[in-house]
């Protein structure tokens, strides 16, 4: 079956979509914005028809899977308004803004007859499927480090955010959402669910805006997974020296992996880089493949997954997953107390 795309939401997000499936020669029958200037472009390259309402997207019966790019306070709205209308969904992350809007998403997707995708780009990089396939070689797990450092400036030393305003308002949050969400999903996707966890967020004073987050995710096994994410000034730091510091790495008692990840938006300057050490020969294998963009990979599994009718993941449970979790980060830094992490019967 030929997938047949509506677009809800021409924003900064769009380009990698839009470019991505016209890679994979896809039809985008129908695009939807509040704001017509931004997504003219799109409708006159892929001949699509437009409107400012998504409802009237959700109506045309040419359309077989949505895209929902908007703002993530919209995303519940849209997502279980696009199921009720008998459409598949691809919803860029974070898929809502917080543990209930998530529950309701994921059992609806789960309930009805449709193909769910939260798009979790990250998971497409060749280093991150390679570090996949070798996981199972470090034996038993006992430690890990993640890390989602973002340049945006020096936030430690200011009282105010403003001009920043608009984070927290588009997304629900700030770094924690817009950075730390990509790697709380990867750390799932390579080391399952935790149990428990104990936080700390740090906000500009005042503010809803979270600057730096640090938490401990618990699992039942007793591996303990260190987490962060953090705004920072610091311009030649991490993998490229360019400021983007964004990695895990992973402990077993015969080896460890470590990935490193490129700067989102500029994927194709440098490939993603995965270490592996071997303890039992006690060599390390260092994998540079060449650059991709994992947008493009991403789409165009999910165009395949579309075609060949078969849920493929990140699916609606992975993006319940990273909403609960940053929602109990919240939790508990604000309560300073661990927090159990409740999975609300929801399988994986």
């Amino acid at each position: 079956m030929e997938p047949k795309f509506g677009i809800i939401g021409c924003g900064g997000i769009s380009r990698f979509h839009f470019h991505a499936l016209a890679k994979c020669d896809a039809r985008v029958v129908h695009i939807a914005d509040v704001v017509p200037d931004a997504a003219q472009p799109y409708v006159q390259t892929f001949g699509a028809r437009f409107s400012t309402d998504y409802r009237e997207l959700l109506a045309d019966p040419e359309v077989t899977v949505v895209s929902v790019l908007t703002n993530s306070k919209y995303h519940r709205d849209i997502c279980l308004a696009a199921l009720e209308a008998g459409k598949d969904v691809i919803c860029e992350k974070t898929m809502t803004e917080n543990a209930d809007e998530a529950e309701q998403v994921a059992r609806a997707a789960l309930a009805s007859n449709q193909l769910f995708f939260t798009a979790f780009m990250k998971r497409f990089f060749p280093a991150v499927q390679k570090a996949q396939e070798l996981l199972p070689q470090l034996g038993r797990l006992f430690s890990a480090q993640v890390r989602a450092w973002q340049q945006w400036g020096n936030f430690y030393e200011l009282d105010n955010i403003q001009g920043w305003e608009w984070v927290a308002q588009k997304y629900g949050g700030a770094v924690v959402k817009c950075a730390g969400s990509h790697m709380l999903d990867m750390t799932m996707h390579l080391l399952g669910r935790p149990a428990s966890l104990y936080a700390n967020v740090d906000y500009v004073p005042g503010t809803d805006f979270d600057r730096k987050a640090t938490a401990l995710l618990e699992y039942p096994n007793g591996m303990v997974v260190s987490f962060e994410t953090a705004t920072h000034p610091l311009k030649r730091i991490g993998y490229e020296r360019n400021s983007w510091d964004e990695f895990i790495k992973i402990s077993g008692v015969n080896g460890q992996l470590e990935v490193y990840t490129v700067q989102w938006d500029h994927p194709e300057n440098n490939p993603a880089l995965l270490v592996h050490y071997d303890n039992t020969t006690e060599t390390v294998t260092e994998y540079r493949f060449a650059p991709v963009n994992p947008f493009d990979v991403e789409v165009q599994y999910f165009y395949d997954c579309l075609t060949r009718r078969e849920q493929g993941r990140p699916n609606v449970v992975d993006g319940f997953n990273v909403d609960v979790v940053i929602e109990a980060i919240a939790t508990s830094g604000s309560r300073r107390a661990p927090v159990e992490l409740d999975w609300r019967g929801i399988a994986i």
